[in-house]
């Protein structure tokens, strides 16, 4: 027979058979998904389409939450600091790893959040504005050349990853060109669109409203090859022989330490979400792709992420001293 502690230190070890430990079930309220860049953007609009299918099937509202600003650093943050209970989420791209290359940041993206599940993948895609000169990439790219350090591109901050793509093209090509930072991606594409800014590396995701009404103009795409649902734009490579090959991912976070179980549960429930033909409808809208993994695979992914960026961000000459 085991005394009473004996069995509480047994159970709290798991080492008793056949003793199961009741998960506490989620979500029993409402959810906040924190997108931390004004309404607008890819992180808004697929973040939005995410928590509308969380909420039809987990019974529970999802209500997003904007908070822009310093390259989504100061919503990540908020998260961050959160209580790890599953009811206080980041919706957030790559952003987060690549603003920890070039930001003193208050956290640390691979130590201060849990990777709870990858939501889509896209390729960048290269615009300007309907006025502009360029009619192809390589137009882009001869103008640059002709006018070093008078093209100016938009990003929402240095660490945004906009801006990373943009630079990664500097690189690519040698060009020579000036960056504006901006509070959100959304307000440099209206600024491209009147013509006050020359460029912008995005997102169909994001860039979808302007290019439908004819304010912005699709030059190329940053993939390997063609996009099948994008089959009449060429590719960088394609358009300039430049190898320009970059993308975006956008994922569902939570603040650092919280449970295992839970977060495979949230996991399992985005799973499902995504799977919804009206969720993956809004994917293909905006150019993005599901590319599911797990809560461990996300994480390595994340860690992996930080290392890349930083090179980059060191190759570019824009890292932090």
């Amino acid at each position: 027979m085991m005394d009473r502690r004996s069995l509480l230190a047994a159970a709290a070890l798991g080492a008793l058979p056949g003793l199961a430990v009741a998960q506490p079930a989620w979500p029993t309220r409402p959810v906040r998904m924190v997108v931390p860049f004004p309404p607008g953007g890819s992180n808004d609009v697929l973040g939005r389409a995410l928590c509308e299918r969380l909420g039809a099937l987990q019974g529970q509202p999802f209500v997003v939450e904007n908070r822009g600003g310093a390259g989504g650093s100061i919503g990540a943050d908020h998260v961050a600091k959160s209580t790890p209970d599953g009811y206080t989420l980041l919706f957030m791209s790559s952003s987060l790893t690549t603003n920890a290359a070039v930001q003193r940041l208050p956290y640390n993206p691979a130590t201060d959040f849990t990777a709870i599940a990858q939501a889509a993948v896209a390729p960048m895609i290269v615009t300007v504005g309907k006025d502009s000169p360029a009619r192809s990439m390589a137009d882009l790219v001869r103008i640059a050349r002709e006018r070093p350090g008078m093209l100016r591109f938009g990003g929402a901050g240095p660490g945004d990853t906009s801006f990373f793509a943009t630079e990664l093209l500097k690189m690519a090509a040698n060009l020579d060109m000036e960056a504006v930072a901006y509070r959100g991606i959304t307000e440099a594409q209206t600024d491209a669109a009147a013509g006050r800014i020359d460029l912008v590396v995005t997102t169909l995701a994001s860039a979808r409203g302007l290019l439908d009404a004819g304010q912005l103009r699709l030059l190329a795409t940053a993939s390997a090859a063609r996009d099948p649902r994008m089959p009449d734009v060429p590719t960088v490579k394609e358009s300039t022989g430049i190898d320009f090959v970059t993308g975006v991912w956008w994922g569902v976070f939570g603040p650092a330490r919280m449970p295992p179980a839970l977060t495979a549960q949230i996991n399992a429930a985005i799973g499902s979400a995504m799977a919804e033909p009206q969720y993956q409808r809004v994917l293909e809208a905006g150019g993005a792709a599901l590319a599911p993994l797990s809560a461990e695979a996300f994480g390595a992914h994340l860690r992996s992420e930080v290392t890349r960026w930083t090179d980059v961000a060191k190759r570019a000459g824009v890292a932090l001293p």
